[in-house]
């Protein structure tokens, strides 16, 4: 049975319990960067966050891409990670942003 938002957002807090099972794309550290959004907050999202809008599978990739959605450091965030499959042992933080920002 395919997993749904609640199962991907359990195995992503799961994920970002051991920071080392958490990839940082080289486009997710320059976004941050210029957004001003901290590793630590973005492990904060991952492991507090939920997901509100379905997962979806990348064309390019095909990996899963999952939107978690916080508000975390006085603002509205939203880290989308790319996971590999159901139960994948890391996942790639692709970018993070502030929703509405």
């Amino acid at each position: 049975m395919a997993w749904n938002k609640r199962d991907w957002e359990r195995w992503i807090r799961h994920l970002a319990e051991t920071s080392e099972c958490i990839k940082w794309s080289t486009h997710a550290q320059k976004q941050m960067r210029a957004r001003k959004i901290t590793m630590p907050i973005v492990l904060d999202v991952l492991r507090n966050g939920v997901i509100q809008r379905e997962p979806e599978i990348s064309i390019k990739t095909g990996f899963h891409e999952c939107r978690m959605e916080r508000f975390c450091a006085g603002r509205n965030l939203a880290v989308i990670v790319a996971i590999e499959k159901e139960k994948a042992s890391t996942c790639l933080v692709v970018t993070a942003f502030g929703i509405g920002e």
